[in-house]
C-alpha cells in the first residue's frame, strides 16, 4: 500500500474533519512537511504551474501514516509513484477512453478540414459577394421606383394630363415594379444555385458535428459511470447518481479527480480509517484564483461537495444548533434610517440556513428595515439601513452615483507594506461557479473592481473601495497582482483565524431629507 509512516508526538485528532471547512490539524501539518520531498521530486523546486496536493492521515496515534494525492494529472499522467492512484484511470494509452477520444479528435479534424476546403470557401465567398451585389441592385430598383412615383405624383398634382401621358405613367409604374420583381428573382435563382452547390458540404458538416456531439456526450457519460465512489460503509455510487439530485443534474468536468475523493477512495478500498485531511497548494498561483504556495485550502464545492457528502455522510451531517441573536450597536437612529455597527459573523440579509441577519433582527425590532448595502458575513463595521422603501431607494442611488465615502481598516497576515505608501488596485471579479461563495479574478468577463489603499503600518492599512463587488477587498489584498498578502483571519483566501480582520470604520453620506453630510466612525475591534 502507498502508506507513508511518519513520526508524530502531538495531540491526536478525536474525529475526522470536514474537508469543506477546516483548520489544518497539527498532525496534518506534520504530514505535509513529511510529504514535501515527494512533492518537490514530482514538481521540481520552481514549477511553472502550481498544483493542489492533499494528505490524509490514517492509522492510530501509535503508528501514524498518511496517504498523498494530487488533483487531476501531472505531466499528462494520473499515476505517479508514492501518490494514490485515480479513482478510475482513463488515461491508459490503449484504453477505451483514449481510443474513443482519438475517434472524436478525428471527427474534429474532418470538420476542420472541410470548413477550410478551398472549394467550400470559394462558394461561401461567392454567395457573400452575390448577396452584397443583390442588396445593391434591389436598393437601386427600389429607389428608381420610389423616385418615379414621386415624380408622377408631382405631375398629377399639376393637372392637364393627356390620355397618352396617363397611359405612359401607368406603363412606367408597371415596368418599374416588374423590374424590381425580375431583379429579386434573378438573384434568388443565382443564390439557389449556390445553395445547391453548398448542400453536400453543409450536410456533411452537420452529420460530422452531430456524430461528434453524440459520441462526446456518450463518452462523458461512460466516464462518469466508471467513477464508483465508496463511502465508509463500503457502499458505492457513481458520479452520475451522486450528481443527479444537484441543481445541474450531472457532474461537472473533472469531478472525482480532486485530491479529496482520491484519498478517501483509496482509504475505504483498503480498509483504512481516515483521521484528518488537508489540501495544500504547491507552486505559483494561477492568475484567476487566490492560491499561495504551501497554503491549505478547503475542498471545492462544485466538484467535490456532492461527492464528499456521499463519502463522508456521517462527518458532514450538520449539527443541530439554535441561532443566537447577536447585539447590533446603533450609532445613529432617525425616523427614516439607522447607522449600525455590525458584528463579524452576522449576515447582512437572510440566507438559506435560518441564521439571523441584520435585516431580520432589525425587522423584528422595528417592524420595517431595508438593507441599503451589504457587508460580508465575516466583515464587521458600519452599515446604513433604511426604515422605509422610499428611503432605501434614495440612499441606494447615492451608492450607485459613488457619493458615499467608505473607509475600511484591514490587518494583513504578514508585514508587506511601507507606512505612508498609497496605491490603487484594479482587478475585475466574477463569481466562481464551481466553488461558491468564492470569487475569482476574471480578465475576460469579470466586472470592474477598483480599490484605493493607504498603508498605516507594515501590516495595517486603509482601504477605499470605488466599486462594491463581492469579496473585493479580500481578493485585492490576497491576489498576487494586488497586495499579494491575505487579510488576517480570512478563511476563504488566506488562513483561518479568530475573525476576519476587516472592519468598515468610516461611512459618510448625505441625509436624503436634509442634504446634510453625515459621517459615522467605528474603531476596529482588532
Amino acid at each position: 500500500m502507498l502508506l507513508h509512516p511518519f513520526p508524530y508526538s502531538g495531540p491526536w485528532p478525536e474525529a475526522m474533519n470536514n474537508p469543506l471547512d477546516y483548520e489544518p490539524h497539527a498532525v496534518c501539518r506534520q504530514a505535509i512537511s513529511e510529504a514535501l520531498p515527494l512533492v518537490r521530486q514530482l514538481m521540481g523546486e520552481q514549477p511553472k504551474e502550481g498544483k493542489m496536493f492533499g494528505v490524509l492521515v490514517v492509522g492510530e496515534a501509535t503508528a501514524p501514516a498518511f496517504l498523498l494525492a494530487f488533483s487531476g494529472q501531472v505531466a499528462d499522467r494520473a499515476s505517479w509513484p508514492g501518490f494514490v492512484p485515480p479513482v478510475f484511470d482513463y488515461l491508459q494509452p490503449d484504453g477505451p477512453f483514449k481510443r474513443e477520444e482519438a475517434a472524436i479528435s478525428n471527427l474534429n479534424a474532418q470538420v476542420e478540414q472541410l470548413t477550410h476546403d478551398p472549394a467550400y470557401l470559394h462558394i461561401l465567398r461567392t454567395r457573400e459577394d452575390l448577396q452584397q451585389e443583390a442588396d445593391t441592385a434591389i436598393q437601386k430598383a427600389l429607389f428608381d421606383m420610389q423616385t418615379g412615383k414621386r415624380l408622377r405624383d408631382e405631375r398629377r398634382r399639376e393637372g392637364f394630363l393627356s390620355a397618352s401621358e396617363q397611359e405612359a405613367m401607368v406603363r412606367e409604374s408597371q415596368f418599374q415594379k416588374a423590374e424590381l420583381r425580375r431583379t429579386r428573382q434573378r438573384y434568388a435563382e443565382r443564390d439557389d444555385e449556390l445553395q445547391r452547390q453548398l448542400a453536400p458540404y453543409e450536410e456533411r458538416l452537420q452529420s460530422l458535428r452531430h456524430e461528434r456531439k453524440q459520441r462526446s456526450e456518450a463518452l462523458q457519460q461512460w466516464l462518469f459511470n466508471k467513477f464508483a465512489m465508496l463511502n465508509a460503509h463500503g457502499e458505492e455510487r457513481t458520479l452520475t447518481d451522486i450528481f443527479a439530485s444537484t441543481t445541474t443534474g450531472f457532474p461537472p468536468s473533472g469531478a472525482g479527480e480532486c485530491c479529496e475523493p482520491k484519498l478517501l477512495q483509496y482509504a475505504f478500498a483498503h480498509g483504512l480509517q481516515p483521521r484528518q485531511m488537508a489540501m495544500f497548494w504547491y507552486g505559483p498561483s494561477p492568475r484567476e484564483e487566490v492560491r499561495h504556495h504551501l497554503q491549505c485550502y478547503p475542498a471545492c464545492r462544485g466538484k467535490c461537495k456532492p461527492i464528499l457528502e456521499w463519502m463522508l455522510a456521517d462527518v458532514l451531517k450538520p449539527a443541530a444548533t439554535s441561532p443566537v441573536q447577536p447585539d447590533i450597536k446603533e450609532m445613529l437612529r432617525t425616523d427614516r434610517f439607522l447607522i449600525i455597527d455590525k458584528p463579524a459573523g452576522l449576515l447582512s440579509i437572510p440566507g438559506n440556513t435560518g441564521e439571523p441577519s441584520v435585516e431580520s433582527i432589525l425587522q423584528e425590532k422595528y417592524g420595517e428595515a431595508y438593507i441599503v448595502h451589504r457587508l460580508d458575513q465575516d466583515t464587521s463595521g458600519l452599515m446604513v439601513v433604511a426604515r422605509d422603501k422610499d428611503m432605501q431607494s434614495r440612499l441606494q442611488r447615492q451608492f450607485e452615483r459613488h457619493e458615499v465615502e467608505k473607509t475600511y481598516i484591514a490587518e494583513l497576515e504578514h508585514p508587506v507594506l511601507v507606512p505612508g505608501e498609497t496605491g490603487t488596485i484594479s482587478l475585475p471579479l466574477s463569481a466562481d461557479p464551481l466553488n461558491r461563495p468564492y470569487q475569482r479574478v476574471d480578465f475576460r468577463q469579470g466586472r470592474e473592481a477598483v480599490t484605493r489603499w493607504k498603508a498605516l503600518t507594515e501590516t495595517r492599512l486603509e482601504l477605499h473601495p470605488e466599486t462594491g463587488r463581492t469579496h473585493q477587498l479580500r481578493i485585492h489584498c490576497a491576489h498576487q497582482e494586488g497586495l499579494g498578502c491575505p487579510i488576517r483571519g480570512d478563511r476563504l483566501y488566506g488562513t483561518r483565524g479568530d475573525r476576519l480582520c476587516l472592519h468598515a470604520a468610516r461611512l459618510t453620506f448625505n441625509d436624503p431629507d436634509t442634504n446634510e453630510r453625515l459621517s459615522a466612525e467605528s474603531q476596529p475591534p482588532f
